[in-house]
């Protein structure tokens, strides 16, 4: 497993994500892991990332949006 600072990271992001696709990349802040680069696999993304949802669950709204969104800030 290859490690890499943050710095390096930014400053030669495409080559570590291409990288990736191949072996983690361990991504590390003055010498402490704070974040793993992988490749994903079906464990991390589900067949659908956004499952459906039956209408009839959904909560029913009426009114605009944004003075729902004013309204609720100013709470």
């Amino acid at each position: 497993m290859n490690t890499v600072s943050i710095r390096e990271l930014h400053t030669h992001t495409g080559r570590y994500v291409r990288a990736a696709s191949r072996q983690p990349i361990v991504v590390t802040d003055r010498g402490r892991t704070v974040a793993v680069l992988q490749s994903p696999t079906a464990a991390h993304l589900p067949g659908q990332l956004f499952p459906q949802r039956d209408r009839a669950t959904l909560p029913v709204v009426t009114g605009e949006s944004g003075a729902m969104i004013s309204e609720d800030r100013n709470r």
